[in-house]
């Protein structure tokens, strides 16, 4: 394995995920989908561990990838003071130990999540560019159901705090969650494409909606539970 591509791919993601937090709140959600989502962390786990040859390789460069990319959105984070300034205590703009707290559970709570999805998404990726028909086949579907698990969760997240299907505020969701279910469908396709081995898409679809059905409720879960940091 090639430990630069991984601190590499990480590194950039990182800086990515910040970008957004840079742009004003109209624009940012629309950027989300490219730079800071489940479909951009996820898409650079896969590549991480589709470069690899071994699959415990391809599992230690998605987690490896991803946790050095929390490492450095948060360190962005902090060094900018954005997200853990609590503005009722800290008038003047500086970090408070409440806002830093937050920040600190934020990392932990982020970095388990790029061991597990990070880890798997590479040995997925791995398994996609070396496995047979059969398990190659539903690692594809598998890998769907991973990058489009938070686009189709946020709809149901928020749905009780939707007051009509396309105020400013639901499109701020809605679109985003769009924009990532089609990107996540373009990538299957791609590497369903790029594939030197047949494609049995009876099991691509059946893994596919196991995937999808499974990362939904996981979505679900760690959205409201990041409401809560």
């Amino acid at each position: 394995m090639n430990a630069r591509l991984p601190v590499a791919l990480g590194a950039g993601l990182g800086v990515a995920a910040y970008l957004p937090d840079l742009l004003d709140d109209s624009l940012a959600p629309y950027a989300t989908p490219l730079f800071s989502s489940g479909f951009a962390w996820g898409l650079v786990a896969l590549v991480a561990g589709y470069t690899t040859r071994r699959p415990r390789s391809s599992i230690v460069a998605g987690a490896a990838a991803l946790t050095i990319a929390v490492f450095v959105y948060y360190l962005l984070i902090v060094a900018g003071q954005r997200w853990y300034v609590d503005a009722l205590s800290s008038a003047d703009g500086m970090a408070t130990m409440a806002g830093l707290r937050s920040v600190g559970r934020s990392v932990v709570f982020w970095t388990a999540g790029a061991f597990i999805g990070g880890g798997t998404l590479g040995w997925l990726g791995h398994v996609v560019r070396h496995a047979p028909a059969s398990p190659g086949s539903a690692a594809i579907g598998a890998t769907l159901g991973l990058l489009s698990g938070e686009a189709i969760s946020i709809p149901l997240v928020y749905s009780s705090v939707w007051d009509a299907p396309l105020d400013p505020f639901s499109l701020a969701k809605l679109v985003p969650s769009l924009a990532q279910l089609v990107l996540a469908v373009a990538t299957v396709a791609v590497l369903t494409r790029i594939r030197d081995r047949p494609t049995i898409w009876r099991l691509t679809v059946l893994a596919a909606a196991a995937s999808v059905v499974v990362n939904v409720i996981l979505w679900y879960v760690l959205l409201t539970v990041r409401i809560s940091l």
